[in-house]
Parts: C-alpha cells; sequence; structure tokens
C-alpha cells in the first residue's frame, strides 16, 4: 500500500462504527448516555481517546438539546467513563476536551493519552489487502453539515413511520407534508429521540385520545401529539405508565381535557 493510499479515510465494510465496552452498557447510566458514550468514541483519538466536538454538534446528531447533553456528560463522568477538561484559546472557552476510557478504571493522562491501564495484545489479521486496523481507521475529526443534515432527515423519517404504525395508517395515503417535518423537526431539537418515539406511540395509551370521549374521535394526528413540550411529555409518559381507564371513566374528564386539547385540534 502507498502512502497515499494509506491516507484514504476507511471505515469496516459495515460502515463507520464505535465499539461500546460491555461495562458502559451494563452500567446504571440512561440509555442516552450510553448513545453518547458511542458518539464520543467515534470522535475519539484511538491511541489517546481524545476527542472535541462541540456540545452543540453532539446535541445535533443525537436529536437533543445542550443541556440534555450536559446531563449524560455526568452521568458518564460518575461511573468514570469519560473525563472532560475545559478547553480555551486565551481569550475564550472553546469546545471540551473529552477523553474517552475504553477500560474500566484506567487512568488517562489528558495530554500524553498515557493510560495506567493494559490493553489487550491486537493482531493485525490481513483481510484482503487491508489489516482490520486498516478497516476500522477513519481520518475524521468531525462529521460534515451533510451527513449531520442527513442523519437528522433520518430520525425524522423514523419517527414519521414510528407514527404511521402507531396509528395504523396507510402509508401509501399519509404524507410527510411540510407542516409536519417542521412539527417533527422542533420535537427532536428539544427531546431525545427515544422521548418523541415514545410520545409518537402515547397516545394509544390514552383513553381520551385513542376515542373513548363523548365525542367517540381520535385525536392523535402527529402535529397534535408533538404540537409543544407539554404535549410530548404527556404523550411520552403515557407511553411510560399507560392510562387503563374505561370509558365510563374517562367521560366525567371529558370536558377538561377537551380544554387541553384546545381549539386547534385536528
Amino acid at each position: 500500500m502507498t502512502e497515499n493510499e494509506h491516507s484514504v479515510d476507511i471505515t469496516s465494510d459495515t460502515g463507520p462504527f464505535a465499539i461500546i465496552p460491555e461495562w458502559v452498557i451494563t452500567s446504571t447510566v440512561s440509555h442516552g448516555a450510553v448513545r453518547l458514550y458511542a458518539l464520543l468514541a467515534r470522535y475519539a483519538d484511538y491511541t489517546t481517546g481524545r476527542a472535541f466536538p462541540s456540545r452543540k454538534t453532539l446535541a445535533t446528531r443525537l436529536g437533543t438539546s445542550s443541556d440534555t447533553v450536559d446531563r449524560f456528560v455526568k452521568e458518564l463522568i460518575e461511573i468514570e467513563a469519560i473525563e472532560v477538561r475545559r478547553r480555551s484559546d486565551g481569550k475564550a472557552y472553546t469546545s471540551n476536551l473529552y477523553i474517552v476510557k475504553r477500560v474500566k478504571g484506567d487512568r488517562t493522562d489528558a495530554t500524553t493519552g498515557r493510560t495506567d491501564a493494559a490493553t489487550p495484545d491486537r493482531t493485525d489479521a490481513t483481510r484482503g489487502d487491508r489489516t482490520s486496523a486498516e478497516l476500522t481507521r477513519t481520518s475524521k475529526r468531525e462529521p460534515t453539515d451533510r451527513e449531520i443534515s442527513t442523519s437528522h432527515s433520518v430520525d425524522v423519517e423514523r419517527v414519521f413511520v414510528a407514527w404511521i404504525e402507531s396509528t395504523g395508517r396507510d402509508r401509501s395515503r399519509t404524507k410527510l407534508d411540510s407542516k409536519r417535518r417542521r412539527c417533527i423537526e422542533w420535537a427532536l431539537k428539544t427531546y431525545p429521540l427515544d422521548d418523541v418515539l415514545s410520545a409518537v406511540d402515547g397516545w394509544r395509551h390514552s383513553a381520551f385520545h385513542r376515542g373513548e370521549n363523548e365525542a367517540g374521535k381520535c385525536y392523535n394526528d402527529i402535529t397534535l401529539i408533538l404540537r409543544n413540550s407539554e404535549k410530548i411529555e404527556y404523550f411520552r409518559d403515557r407511553h411510560q405508565n399507560p392510562d387503563t381507564s374505561t370509558k365510563r371513566g374517562v367521560t366525567g374528564t371529558w370536558q377538561r381535557l377537551a380544554q387541553m386539547m384546545g381549539d386547534d385540534h385536528e
């Protein structure tokens, strides 16, 4: 392999990936924190574990807010899965330096990248004309705007499809128009993907919204479910804690729920 060929960005045959140690997967951190660990591992230098993506980049790729990213970071720090160091250009703080720990309990020096935890020997068996190390090597430090946009579009489509499956609508007759797209995009910028997916399913666990009301009507359009923070959190919580009320129990509260729905329900 020539020097020029070696400089080409190469990933595994399955595409870019991150390795998550089992001790992180089985830890007490949230699912979102595990996803953040995986994302940081994608940026991290293989030898030193150092990475420095911005909070905005992490939030965009996870489909959540910067504040939520901060909460995930705290969870990972608590189990010593990462270290975080503030960086400055001499005038203002820049993106944080993250040190991703691959071995539980290692002590990696933020400056030299040296660790006191032993790394198992690795044999780079050849695969065709490429070694295992070359198959997993990547020179990318940050994704391009186009990559972020593509990833976000995939999440929008995923939420839309989940909603169609939840409502039983005909995919060929249900369109992802600009209004629905804007609604989903706003939700993904404000909440983690898992919360949004829970919300688009949560309407089924609310007797009122599935049609057990005096009007006998289902209220399950995605523009209603994801209309604002109050609705997203309500339906997300219904998914996690289903409403077991019967139709008789719902009737007495119909007026209050109807007011909560507002005049612009579908």
